[in-house]
Order: structure tokens, then C-alpha cells, then sequence
């Protein structure tokens, strides 16, 4: 029943692309780049507004290749070290995340947030120069032609690896005890970084972002490319050809509507990490995660601040200190060593393919606990329904498909604990595996 997302992985990448030559498949265009040494520190950029709580903040910008210079704010707390360290990487059409450095920084935590050209809106890189101020938000990133250094996102990476090197070499850091996370085209990134970092990064969490872009909405902007070009793209820029040298513990929250990373990319990113991992789908939601621990926050209250771990200062709070609130104790248990670890949903095989049966290990008291299911069709489009749940024990459970799932259909388990933080199991399919379509949803 397991839906083997390499299976179509590879029938579309025999569609997709050819091999390039011998010669040029040994080259690696990072190769020159990883070097584990800080970018050189050209100016501290200055900033007159009020000093938050419990952090020093430095603004500055860093040599990252010629002709190429990148903002990045490092924060600091003010507390005794050795610290964990936090790579906080933005998305699409954004810059450089500073409320969510500074509410890493405020928990315990030095934390780096670069801008990143090729993924940034140009219009938001004041202090972050290169060619892409003068080239319109989205320009430049299929481009692998004569290599993948004419791409903007191999800017993009660039800047992202100097800064972990840089959040590296800041003092009080516990190098062991690295993390890195983003959205969206930042989840791309994070995947990408903790792929060529390797060992340098103890927990990695991405939301949305993966890799094999070819099972992904960008399908029909790949097939436009002409076909070296495109093998080269994927081969180097891909953040799925990456996921084998991730090292570290890895996250990846996706939501099962998204217009952008569809379920399968997801899955086949995740099956190409060879260490421990974990991840959610969010049914019926695109770019969200509606769920417990995930992007819904406490309301604002008129009561006094009261502080806690997870907001231990006034400001910021809600979606400016995190894009999912199970971020915190994620984190807080690979790097920290606090708390427990997230639920694991385990589907058994079973031979009749309109039933399965599932176990959720778990440190915690599951509070929540859903089969969703969908016959294929566009992924945005896509109706999850849930289904009811026979419980087997406190951790074994039961689910049983509708006969029209016979031909073909997708499910996952959903298991939110009383933390509360959420997970989901592989995402499955019964049948024959339906075909990805070649136009997406716009």
C-alpha cells in the first residue's frame, strides 16, 4: 500500500531529463564554497531603534562572492553560554527574519538570519547587493546554463551557508548543537543546507520547502528548459539530489493542498534522508498548517504578561516568533536536551488493501487522532475526508477504506499529542499510483 514515491520519481525523470556526460557529472559548482570558514565581514550596518529584551542585536553585511554582499542580523542573548545556534531562513519574496532571530535569541538561542537574493523580493534588500537588484522578484532561478552559477538560487544557497558558517564562529556557540529552519522556499533552502552541511547541523526543520521539484508544481517551468540544462538544475539546485548527505535530525511539515511542494515531492524528499526523521501533512490546507502545534497561535490577551518558555519576553510573539509554534519544542529537545520527542505514526502492511492498521509511539498522551483519505485529482483541488478510527490499544489503531478507494487513493494518519505538536505517517496510497499531472492548478 506504501506509495513509493522513488517509483515515480524515476519514470519522470527518464521523461524529464537525460544523463549528462561523465565528465561534467563529477562536477559539484558548491564544491569551491564549503569551506566551513566565516564570509569576511565588510560593515556593521546601524540602527537607531529601541534595544529588545535579553539580546544584543548586530546588523551586518558579509562578502559572499564577488561583486556580491548580504545582510544579515546576528543576535546574541545576554546570558552565560555555551548556546544552541538557529539558522532562520525566510521565504519567497521575503528577507531577512528578524523578529523570529530575536525570539530564538530571546529563548537561549545565537541566532543568524540572512537575506537571500534569488528567493528575497529585490525591492526589500536594502543593504543585500548584487545583480538581482536590478531583475524582477522570481527572475533567474531555472537558469543553469553554462552551470548552475548563473542561477540566482545558487546566490540564494550561497548566502545561507556563509551565515551558518558565520552563527558557527560566534562565541558562546555549541557547534554541536546547530539548527536551521524555514518556509516555503526557505524549507527548500533548509533542505538544501543540512544536505551540504551534513554533520555541521544537528536538527534541520523545513516547512512546506522540498526537494524533486520535478514531482511539484514547477513541473511545467522544468520542462521549458532545454534538457542538459535541465539535468543540470536538478543534479545541482535540486533540493531532493541533496537529502542523502543530510546528517541531521530532519522535520518537514507539509500541508497536502499546497500550490506549491505536492505530497509526493514531500514524500520522496524525506525517503531520500537517511538519518532519523518525521514530518506532518495538514489535510485540505495550502501554505498552513491548521493544526495543533502548528501555524495557530494563543490569541492575544489583555491579562499581564506572564512569562514562559516559549515567549519568555513581551515581544515578538504569535506568527512573528515562529511559522509553527511546535518549532520551539522541536528544537528545544534535539538541541536542548528538554522536554520529549514528537509521536512516530508506523503503518503496518496488510494484505487486504482496503484496510490498515497503524501504531503511534509516543512520550506523551495523544490527544487527536484521524485517517484523511482522497481519490486522485489536482492537489489543490483535492477533498481529504476523514474516516472513522477503530482503537486496537492505547497505541495500535484500526481504519478501514470505502470500496471506490480500490482503484486508487491517497491517505495519511494525522496525531496531534496534548503539547500539543503534530505528526502524520507516510503518505500512502492504495492501487495503482496515480499519474502526477503534467499542468498543475495554477
Amino acid at each position: 500500500m506504501r506509495f513509493h514515491a522513488f517509483v515515480v520519481l524515476a519514470s519522470l525523470v527518464l521523461c524529464l531529463s537525460l544523463p549528462l556526460r561523465a565528465a561534467e557529472s563529477s562536477v559539484d559548482p558548491f564544491a569551491p564554497y564549503l569551506t566551513g570558514r566565516p564570509p569576511e565581514i565588510l560593515r556593521d550596518v546601524p540602527d537607531n531603534s529601541p534595544p529588545p529584551e535579553g539580546v544584543s542585536v548586530r546588523r551586518v553585511v558579509f562578502r559572499s562572492r564577488e561583486n556580491a554582499e548580504i545582510f544579515a542580523v546576528i543576535v546574541t542573548p545576554k546570558t552565560a553560554g555555551p548556546h544552541p545556534g538557529m539558522l532562520v531562513l525566510h521565504g519567497g519574496g521575503g528577507s531577512a527574519e528578524i523578529d523570529k532571530a530575536i525570539a530564538w535569541g530571546q529563548r537561549g538561542y545565537v541566532a543568524v538570519a540572512p537575506d537571500l537574493p534569488g528567493i528575497a523580493n529585490p525591492q526589500k534588500l536594502t543593504e543585500t547587493k548584487g545583480r538581482w537588484n536590478t531583475m524582477k522578484y522570481g527572475e533567474g532561478r531555472y537558469v543553469a546554463s553554462p552551470d548552475a552559477t548563473a542561477s540566482l538560487l545558487f546566490d540564494a544557497v550561497l548566502s545561507a551557508m556563509q551565515s551558518l558558517y558565520l552563527l558557527r564562529v560566534q562565541p558562546d556557540v555549541d557547534t554541536k548543537r546547530i539548527g536551521v529552519v524555514g518556509i516555503s522556499w526557505g524549507g527548500y533552502m533548509t533542505t538544501m543546507v543540512c544536505g551540504l552541511a551534513g554533520d555541521q547541523v544537528r536538527a534541520g526543520f523545513a516547512i512546506f520547502g522540498c526537494g524533486f521539484y520535478e514531482l511539484t508544481s514547477q513541473q511545467p517551468t522544468l520542462l521549458k528548459m532545454p534538457l542538459e540544462e535541465r539535468e543540470r538544475w536538478l543534479r545541482d539546485l535540486d533540493a531532493g539530489r541533496r537529502a542523502p548527505g543530510i546528517k541531521a535530525v530532519f522535520f518537514t511539515a507539509g500541508a497536502a493542498n499546497d500550490f506549491f511542494f505536492w505530497p509526493p515531492a514531500v514524500q520522496a524528499t524525506l525517503d531520500a534522508i537517511p538519518g532519523t526523521k518525521n514530518h506532518l501533512f495538514a489535510p485540505n490546507a495550502n501554505h498552513k498548517v491548521p493544526l495543533p502545534g502548528g501555524t495557530v497561535f494563543p490569541k492575544a490577551s489583555s491579562d499581564p504578561f506572564v512569562p514562559t518558555p516559549f515567549q519568555p519576553f513581551p515581544t515578538p510573539s504569535g506568527s512573528k516568533a515562529n511559522w509553527l509554534a511546535m518549532e520551539v519544542p522541536y528544537f528545544d529537545y534535539y538541541l536542548n536536551g528538554k522536554g520529549q520527542p514528537l509521536p512516530v505514526v508506523t503503518v503496518e502492511k496488510e494484505n487486504n488493501p482496503l484496510s490498515a492498521r497503524f501504531d503511534i509511539a509516543s512520550p506523551r498522551p495523544i490527544a487527536k487522532v484521524e485517517v484523511y483519505w482522497s481519490l486522485p485529482g489536482d492537489w489543490m483541488k483535492r477533498n481529504w475526508q476523514a474516516l472513522p478510527i477503530s482503537k486496537l490499544s492505547d497505541d495500535r489503531f484500526e481504519v478501514s477504506f470505502p470500496t471506490e478507494a480500490a482503484e486508487g487513493a491517497d491517505w495519511f494518519v494525522v496525531a496531534s499529542d496534548d503539547r500539543p505538536v503534530t505528526v502524520s505517517s507516510d503518505f500512502m496510497h492504495i492501487g495503482k499510483p496515480a499519474k502526477t499531472p503534467e499542468h498543475p492548478a495554477p
